[in-house]
């Protein structure tokens, strides 16, 4: 069906079913430098040891995300504090590079950006990160008020700033109701949240009832007391008393994902052949997971529109008509079961192998390089069609 259409591209509006237009995902969170040296093995303490690479590089998860959507083939926007020192050229420059949005990107004077020193291990695989944060603000709330929802399909939060982030949340679901009356067969903002770091546990998982989709990580699990990604998806764990889609990725174990009515599905992992650079992989498997659940919306509801215009228009032709059915058919009380319909275990089952094969590629490589091309092939296999 969409085989000539932009997974990206939405059909909407109300006097074509052929209006097109591009929506963004927008990710809320840090951005930040990376300087990461690659070593044959991690040092020793008090040790001097050669590096085999350097890069400097954009970092932070929610930049990551960013530039991982960008690559797979999704307008998206960065919101995130810069900051005003020598480096935000640098920032901007690879911002541009990546096709990303950060026209309201707030930049703040007095202080420097933040920067991860990371000491990448090819022994082991593995990626050691000294953070440091020069006083930055994580993010501004009235930013995120000052932004016209209407162009966005997809809000997604890393999570800090908790209480901000609520806040946030809650314009968009103010948002969401109003979109009923205004315009009926527009896609209402799907909110994901990402679930990392174990120091704000509990105030994360508070946030659950409010998000549609919550990525949880291994480090924040284990800190829970969850040895396997098994016992994240166990609802009285993570997710009790909430209809989000609960999504974990664990490394080479590979990632599961349980749906809004407790089905449960999984994927292996799809390691390359060598391992040439973690860092990133998490963002990048959140990035593609968002990236096929949103085209899947886009899909659904397109079906949802065209079966509901071609219903009433069967009846007759009064345009009035076709608009009062879909309004009917999207009353507030199903709305947010509609809202989350277009996530099926088909859906989801598919989403998820293909997060953990894009996530796996993305190990391969040097930062996101080729990363665009690698995500185009895995698309083109049958088991992500639809």
């Amino acid at each position: 069906m969409f085989a000539n259409l932009s997974f990206h591209e939405e059909v909407i509006g109300e006097t074509s079913s052929t209006e097109i237009r591009a929506l963004k995902i927008l990710c809320v969170g840090r951005v930040c430098l990376d300087i990461v040296q690659t070593c044959t093995q991690f040092p020793a303490e008090d040790s001097t040891e050669r590096a085999i690479d350097c890069r400097w590089q954009r970092g932070g998860n929610a930049s990551n995300t960013c530039t991982a959507l960008s690559l797979i083939g999704q307008p998206c926007e960065l919101l995130a504090c810069l900051s005003a020192d020598d480096h935000i050229t640098f920032m901007r420059d690879d911002l541009r590079k990546y096709k990303i949005d950060y026209s309201h990107c707030p930049v703040i004077k007095g202080t420097g950006c933040l920067i991860a020193s990371i000491i990448l291990s090819l022994s082991t695989g593995s990626r050691t990160i000294v953070y440091h944060n020069q006083g930055l603000p994580k993010s501004t709330l009235k930013s995120f008020m000052e932004l016209n929802l209407d162009e966005y399909c997809w809000i997604h939060f890393e999570g800090i700033n908790i209480d901000e982030v609520l806040l946030c949340i809650q314009r968009i679901e103010k948002y969401n109701n109003s979109i009923l009356n205004r315009t009926p067969d527009r896609m209402p903002i799907t909110i994901s949240l990402e679930l990392e770091s174990p120091r704000s546990g509990s105030r994360l998982l508070s946030l659950l009832p409010h998000v549609d989709v919550a990525f949880v990580s291994k480090e924040f699990a284990n800190n829970l007391g969850l040895s396997n990604m098994n016992e994240v998806v166990e609802v009285h764990n993570v997710g009790q008393n909430t209809k989000a889609t609960i999504v974990c990725a664990w490394g080479e174990k590979g990632a599961i994902a349980r749906t809004s009515c407790g089905v449960i599905v999984q994927s292996p992992a799809f390691p390359p052949k060598k391992v040439i650079d973690t860092l990133g992989a998490g963002d990048t498997f959140n990035a593609a997971i968002i990236y096929y659940l949103n085209k899947s919306k886009v899909e659904f509801m397109h079906k949802y529109n065209r079966t509901a215009c071609t219903s009433d228009t069967s009846q007759t032709t009064d345009t009035s008509a076709v608009k009062q059915s879909v309004e009917k058919n999207f009353n507030r009380e199903n709305f947010k079961s509609n809202q989350l319909n277009f996530i099926t275990e088909a859906v989801l089952q598919k989403t998820v192998k293909f997060a953990c094969c894009v996530a796996g590629a993305k190990v391969g490589l040097r930062g996101f390089d080729n990363l665009d091309v690698v995500s185009k092939e895995i698309l083109q296999m049958d088991f992500v069609k639809h």
